[in-house]
């Protein structure tokens, strides 16, 4: 596993560490509650920079978010560090995350990774892996990228698994672009780690599929065919940035039986979801202050049903904004907007 710790990073988290105390050191256990729940609050594109005030604006939105929401699990889908003070910005970030004491995990985007200093995404890595409460795994060294995982949520009656969630590094831009389109993909050794993963999960299930979830930065091309369906819901507002060429990750989860729903970010003026042959494409919401994009920032809540094939999600718009004029006003709103349930709200008449 890619978990090497770099000794300035490992420096900066001991220190972290003893500051915050030895009563959260130990490994969170993801389960379902008593009522057979489980809370995903989903951050997106926070574009967080250190030392600013208006990087500060989207901590307030994040703590607010926990604070009402009070999820099981936080899930950050990339573009969440965007500045040349990368370990310093990730432990300031993450501290908002292990105040709450709410289990988070992360994977990262097209920009996290272009800033001067612990640019590359193995140093990211080793700032953020063993931070407490956080569950974010390196992944296996011998498939590319950083961040491909997965994690177990157990029943609320017992230690048997329940859910799954899959984490994976969607790749980054190309720069400079050429005739492969603007972005990578997810590559194909990628998507055979997740067909083995979901075929061993299965089989130790009785060869049925756990309920799964999949979280990554960059949408895939497929988004494009759910826009103007009749049960699709949110605002799409700007072309999807998806890769140009297909490597077949939609296709790998439709055979595979197991994702009900994939959640991604990076576009800034999308929020939608809609489904294409019972998975659901979904965008979060963007977070971050200092990131165009105009229709408010939020976050996405995700919460599932134990032992059903079954979720509810909305879109939580705490603030409007716009990063050119300077706006950032509450809207001291929180209803659930574009609420829906799947699979109940994409059954097409």
């Amino acid at each position: 596993m890619k978990k090497t710790i770099g000794l300035f990073g490992a420096i900066m988290i001991m220190f972290s560490l003893l500051s915050w105390g030895q009563d959260i050191m130990s490994t969170p256990v993801l389960r379902f509650n008593e009522d057979g729940k489980f809370k995903i609050v989903q951050f997106t594109d926070i574009h967080y920079q250190y030392n600013s005030y208006r990087s500060d604006s989207a901590l307030v939105l994040m703590k607010t978010v926990l604070e009402r929401e009070k999820p099981d699990l936080v899930v950050l889908t990339g573009d969440i560090v965007c500045t040349t003070n990368t370990t310093l910005a990730w432990l300031d970030l993450s501290k908002v995350l292990i105040d709450a004491k709410v289990p988070w995990a992360a994977v990262l985007g097209n920009h996290d990774a272009e800033f001067k200093y612990n640019t590359t995404k193995e140093q990211i890595f080793e700032t953020m892996v063993g931070l407490p409460y956080n569950l974010t795994q390196g992944g296996p060294e011998d498939v590319s990228g950083e961040g491909n995982y997965v994690l177990e949520v157990k029943s609320s009656t017992s230690n048997k698994n329940a859910a799954l969630f899959y984490f994976f590094d969607s790749q980054m831009g190309f720069h400079p672009k050429g005739n492969m389109g603007s972005y990578e993909w997810i590559n194909f050794d990628q998507i055979a780690w997740y067909r083995e993963q979901s075929r061993d999960y299965s089989m130790k299930n009785g060869v049925s599929p756990y309920p799964a979830l999949a979280f990554f930065h960059i949408p895939l091309p497929e988004y494009k065919e759910v826009i103007g369906k009749s049960t699709t819901v949110g605002l799409q507002k700007e072309t999807v940035c998806s890769p140009d060429l297909n490597s077949g990750m939609y296709t790998a989860m439709l055979e595979c039986k197991d994702v009900m729903g994939t959640f991604v970010g990076h576009d800034h003026n999308n929020n939608y979801i809609g489904c294409l042959r019972d998975i659901c494409l979904a965008y979060g919401n963007v977070t971050g202050r200092q990131c165009y994009g105009d229709i408010g920032r939020g976050a996405r809540v995700i919460e599932l049903y134990e032992g059903e094939r079954k979720f509810d999600t909305w879109i939580l718009k705490l603030y409007d904004c716009d990063r050119d004029k300077d706006i950032w006003t509450p809207t001291y709103d929180y209803e659930k907007k574009f609420f829906v349930t799947y699979p109940d709200s994409f059954i097409e008449k």
